[in-house]
């Protein structure tokens, strides 16, 4: 008789280790609910070093569809429900038990792009970008400082811990979204080859110029560039949030899929591998300039029109660097791509390189940092690179390298 409650001890811790476990791959489709801790603004994350979340027996787990839910589940037409835990992947909801599959939403849960009323680096916008659950409670996935004037954001700022090792594959990428940030613009067709050509030519005054500059066989041309990338969010409904345009910037295509990409994996492995939580700024510095058919730098724009104050729109950037602070220390990296595969080595060195490379310190990207094709990359101390942009209000200096 003194074992029952021991017994019962047992099974119960032995339930707590995954009573209840919802798999990134298996278990979420296209149709997901956001999940969450319930009446809070806080998502629920997967294990560490897992691509399942787990539930304690008891637990409750509140889930989100900003359409309602599918037709016959539990729920009825409410958008929200709170489940509880019941143990053997089952989840409680009134007086009934069910699987995560009868909790699935009518429709991909809704994302939202909004003015906060906020300002930034040069009286620029503050938009923030993710779920309005009622119109007191919105969940934050990234914030954007965005130039309404030039159409540019100078960065976004998110958060990136050890829970993003992983995160759901194969979730298919939406279209981009404006919203109400582009004025008159049709920025689908900004993005085109042919469009880039004609600017670009526009611009620099010559043909021949444009087709030098610009080779899609070559895989010269500019690409959509995430900020905060796809792949930085863990579930499919936030990573179909980073497809707003306020979060891409030009960016040279090889630049692109190699050494930027290089460093968006080694920084989630690296934060991953140490155990950190650290706030990221990803961002964009400078206008690139190209010669024009006399020899004279002009500065590069997707949208130009020399009759118009400011003529250019949606600048390309010369610089795209991402910023890494941990909090707790007060320590940071600034890592730092340049933005042109045209430049010499000389114009890296006296115009792209704008603070103290520390890279050499750096053993954990595996990039190929003084190739000018695949994007010449560098690192700086934070406080160094941010005097030299201006963008970021840190509340005190980064006091050492991140390394």
């Amino acid at each position: 008789q003194k074992l029952a409650p021991h017994n019962t001890n047992q099974s119960l811790s032995h339930c707590s280790i995954a009573a209840c476990s919802i798999s990134l791959h298996r278990d979420l489709t296209i149709m997901q609910p956001l999940l969450l801790k319930p009446d809070t603004s806080q998502f629920v994350w997967p294990r560490l070093n897992s691509t399942t979340v787990e539930l304690d027996y008891g637990q409750p787990l509140e889930l989100f569809c900003s359409h309602g839910f599918r037709n016959g589940s539990p729920v009825g037409k409410a958008k929200s429900a709170i489940v509880t835990c019941e143990g053997n992947d089952e989840l409680g909801y009134a007086a009934g038990s069910y699987n995560i599959s009868h909790f699935t939403c009518q429709r991909p849960v809704y994302h939202v792009a909004e003015r906060t009323g906020g300002r930034c680096y040069g009286d620029s916008t503050l938009i923030r970008i993710g779920f309005e659950l009622a119109p007191d409670r919105f969940v934050q996935l990234y914030e954007v400082c965005f130039n309404e004037l030039q159409l540019h954001s100078h960065y976004v700022k998110y958060n990136l811990s050890p829970h993003n090792g992983h995160h759901q594959r194969a979730v298919k990428r939406p279209s981009f979204l404006q919203g109400s940030f582009y004025r008159d613009l049709k920025m689908n067709s900004i993005y085109t080859f042919v469009k880039q050509h004609a600017t670009v030519q526009r611009i620099l005054g010559t043909k021949a110029r444009a087709d030098a500059v610009l080779n899609s066989k070559r895989g010269l041309f500019l690409s959509r560039g995430h900020l905060a990338a796809k792949s930085d969010f863990i579930f499919g409904s936030h990573q179909r949030a980073s497809f707003w345009l306020m979060n891409v910037a030009p960016q040279w295509q090889r630049f692109n899929a190699l050494n930027w990409q290089r460093i968006e994996t080694a920084v989630k492995e690296y934060i991953t591998a140490n155990d950190l939580w650290l706030t990221v700024y990803t961002g964009t510095y400078g206008v690139l300039e190209l010669l024009d058919g006399n020899g004279d730098p002009q500065q590069i724009f997707l949208d130009y029109d020399a009759a118009r104050d400011p003529p250019g729109r949606i600048p390309i950037p010369k610089l795209f660097y991402k910023v890494l602070i941990d909090e707790q220390t007060q320590s940071g990296i600034a890592l730092i791509g340049v933005n042109n595969p045209h430049a010499t080595p000389e114009e890296i060195a006296e115009q792209y390189v704008v603070c103290k490379d520390v890279s050499s310190a750096i053993d954990w990207i595996h990039w190929k940092r003084d190739s000018i094709p695949d994007g010449y990359s560098y690192a700086c101390d934070v406080n160094e690179f941010n005097n030299v942009t201006g963008h970021l209000e840190l509340v005190q200096p980064i006091g050492k390298l991140l390394l």
